[in-house]
């Protein structure tokens, strides 16, 4: 609608001549025009100029918005006939309109054997039964016949001394012997020829107590010479390392060329196939140690799960670490564990006091803790939880939760009664 500026009627009366508008070429302000007989408007004309400005602004910012507003309803109107030209429609929210929301499913383990992880301690692996080896005499190194990793065998030579020092000594013994069984002969035979003349009187008493007395000391001396050749024997066999039993070296300390002591160790080996885990136990938990259960697994090896039992927990607490070393055995061990890899000792207890499900499962309902429990047919329902306690990674928590039940891990914050669920595992 296009306003007309309104003249004032008493300037048009005021001349006798009609009057006719132009519209100002620079100013864009109306004009009155002259009369016939040369007179001017009145002053009254002077102004509408401004007014009919303004109502010429209006009237085309109302042109322009109708001018759009009639685009709109023609794309509309376009849009509602042609589908592929349809404005698409804002998101609406994922409840209740059937689509299915992917989560993550947690299931509830069977309560009566839910345990949970006191504490895990890091330790090493290490055989039961570990000792040095060493020559029981002195000596020098002449041979080595083992290597470390070796698997030795009961009886096998791992090491050698030079074995002159000990022969002579042997050659010395033998010799004392040979001349211990010479005199006690020669002494036994002149015993025997005295004792016929002290019957005929032909030799005193006292002559034959001489006899008996040597022959006695023979005696003794042939049984302290035998000794000695048997020590000298058995050292002679002592520059020859031997395995008692079965078992693995470890380590070697000695080489060839070495002059080592009697006693000094010269190869490291562990016999036996038993294996410990050995770890430090905190004095927290030093009193009730030897009743948790235990469970060992292995850097290396993730898939290896082993049962494990304390064997031995030291009554003294490490002056250092303020720790007391505690070795549990491997029950059945694999073949393929090696000596030495870091070995993790998980301690167990029975927990009958609740079910633990992942934290990231609870959701708050009004204050109230809740669970979504996924049924068969993917709708979920909210169950009431109390929580017992949290915990690292799991909470430990009271309701009507059983045995196989599956719940929602992940994505509780999206649903609410009318959603419906798929497990992220069935993409898999």
């Amino acid at each position: 609608m296009i306003c007309t500026p309104k003249i004032d009627a008493a300037s048009t009366n005021d001349n006798e001549g009609s009057h006719g508008l132009r519209e100002g070429t620079e100013t864009g302000q109306y004009e009155a025009g002259l009369g016939s007989e040369g007179k001017d408007m009145p002053t009254t004309s002077r102004w509408t100029g401004p007014l009919v400005k303004k109502l010429a602004s209006v009237t085309l910012g109302l042109l322009a918005v109708a001018a759009i507003g009639v685009m709109i309803f023609g794309a509309n109107h376009g849009a509602s006939h042609d589908p592929e030209r349809r404005i698409p429609d804002s998101p609406k929210p994922v409840r209740g309109n059937g689509t299915e929301l992917l989560v993550r499913a947690y299931n509830v383990p069977d309560p009566s054997q839910t345990r949970r992880s006191q504490r895990s301690l890091a330790g090493t692996l290490q055989p039961r039964y570990q000792s040095p080896l060493g020559f029981r005499i002195g000596g020098k190194v002449i041979a080595r016949h083992v290597e470390t990793g070796d698997r030795v065998v009961q009886g096998q030579l791992l090491m050698q001394l030079d074995p002159e020092d000990s022969a002579l000594q042997w050659e010395v013994a033998h010799s004392d012997w040979i001349a211990a069984r010479s005199q006690l002969a020669q002494i036994e035979a002149e015993e025997s020829r005295l004792r016929p003349l002290i019957q005929t009187g032909s030799a005193s008493k006292s002559e034959y107590d001489i006899a008996l007395a040597a022959r006695d000391t023979a005696r003794a001396r042939l049984d302290a010479a035998e000794r000695r050749m048997k020590l000298a024997e058995n050292q002679k066999s002592y520059c020859e390392l031997k395995a008692d039993q079965d078992g693995l070296v470890t380590a070697v300390l000695g080489e060839i060329g070495q002059v080592v002591a009697a006693g000094q160790p010269v190869i490291q080996w562990m016999h036996g196939q038993e294996l410990e885990a050995v770890v430090s136990v905190p004095e927290s938990m030093q009193r009730e140690v030897d009743s948790l259960n235990a469970e060992i697994t292995f850097w290396s090896r993730p898939g290896v799960l082993l049962r494990g039992k304390l064997r031995e927990l030291s009554p003294i607490a490490n002056p250092q670490s303020r720790t007391y070393d505690a070795r549990f055995q491997i029950l059945d061990p694999p073949s393929d564990l090696a000596l030495g890899m870091t070995a993790t000792v998980h301690l167990l207890s029975a927990d009958s006091s609740g079910i633990p499900i992942p934290m990231s499962a609870i959701a708050d309902r009004d204050g109230q803790p809740s669970v979504w429990k996924i049924e068969p047919d993917g709708s979920v329902q909210s169950i009431p939880i109390s929580i017992v306690r949290y915990e690292t990674e799991f909470a430990i928590v009271r309701g009507n939760l059983y045995q196989g039940d599956s719940l929602v891990s992940a994505g509780v914050q999206r649903l609410d009664r009318s959603s419906k669920v798929r497990v992220w595992k069935d993409l898999q």
